[in-house]
């Protein structure tokens, strides 16, 4: 693909890698605009975690579900929205983007919300709560806010922390680029600095930013990523809008967690950019964001949300993916 040019119509789906195999629809009757999905094989089977909006009038009320899958990722139980906000509470539910994630035999959810009465960027604030199965149903408990960390400010809107099993312990990629991780503490609500990476890299389709859980895998950490820019492309029909991609890579098993390889260029399939284009709920996009995988021998199947109204999975061959990686000093030679 190399660098593109956001004066000149760009069509994002004339290089799909041979990679990429198939793409299939996740729906849910209940929900049919659940997004943002995450995906993780809990006690045997699949289990989804979505977000919905209920009233597309008010995008400030967001509430986050979990569904049981088959292996053809097809709904097998009712859908259950999560509690993650007191009953008597004033304030709406504005929980996103939950990402799953076991940690020794334990599961936990990490989401996004906001607990103030007005919507701000410093409201906002990363979430984590343990999730037990009981009588068929979810029960959420220790929900803890990390509202101390290094670094923390009110001017900014907290997201997208990549949650890692380290050793049973569970970490938070705070960034991905260099990478920053911090080690939570569940009680008191504060993180601590566990490492940082001096490895920058430049991505040239925007700024790397968290998405996935970050799994082991062949003694590496692998985790999907997301980034945007502001294109004219065919997809947007010539309007300049965010674009968003998706990409992986991977780092080391033990602090600093180096950067090891990461993709050349985004991992694309078809319909991520040509399906449906819905009214927006903030402003106009093209969106790919990926949520959560899982993998076995041959691959790996990515969940992600489209257009902010969508859930899909799309089928990577794991071999070729990994092998389509490159390091950080060839990433430079590539665009230098």
């Amino acid at each position: 693909m190399g660098a593109w040019d956001p004066l000149f119509s760009q069509n994002l789906e004339e290089n799909i890698p041979d990679f990429v195999l198939e793409t299939k629809r996740i729906v849910i009757p209940s929900f049919p605009y659940a997004f943002n999905p995450s995906l993780i094989r809990w006690e045997g089977n699949l289990l989804l975690c979505f977000r919905v909006i209920p009233n597309r009038r008010d995008p400030f009320t967001s509430q986050l579900g979990l569904v049981w899958l088959d292996e053809h990722f097809e709904p097998t139980s009712p859908a259950q929205l999560l509690p993650l906000r007191d009953p008597d509470a004033k304030i709406p539910c504005r929980a996103e983007d939950g990402r799953l994630i076991q940690v020794g035999q334990r599961l936990y959810l990490v989401y996004s919300d906001c607990n103030a009465s007005q919507i701000s960027k410093g409201g906002f604030r990363m979430y984590v709560a343990e999730l037990t199965h009981v009588d068929g149903q979810f029960v959420v408990s220790d929900t803890i806010c990390l509202a101390q960390f290094p670094g923390e400010t009110k001017q900014c809107r907290e997201k997208n922390w990549t949650p890692l099993d380290h050793q049973g312990n569970l970490l938070l990629a705070y960034r991905l680029n260099p990478l920053l991780v911090l080690s939570p503490d569940l009680d008191e609500g504060s993180a601590t600095l566990v490492s940082t990476s001096q490895e920058d890299v430049t991505w040239d389709w925007g700024e790397i930013r968290g998405s996935t859980p970050a799994l082991m895998l062949n003694g590496q950490y692998l985790t999907f990523f997301h980034s945007s820019l502001e294109l004219a492309t065919s997809h947007s029909f010539n309007e300049k809008i965010p674009h968003y991609f998706m990409g992986a890579l991977t780092f080391s098993p033990e602090p600093p967690f180096a950067l090891q390889k990461i993709s050349p260029e985004p991992v694309v399939a078809e319909g991520f950019y040509e399906g449906q284009f819905y009214r927006p709920y903030w402003r106009r996009t093209r969106v790919i964001f990926p949520c959560g995988f899982i993998y076995d021998e041959d691959f790996i199947w990515v969940a992600y949300g489209r257009e902010d109204h969508e859930m899909w999975v799309v089928k990577l061959d794991k071999k070729g993916l990994l092998g389509s990686l490159v390091s950080p000093e060839q990433l430079h030679d590539k665009f230098s």
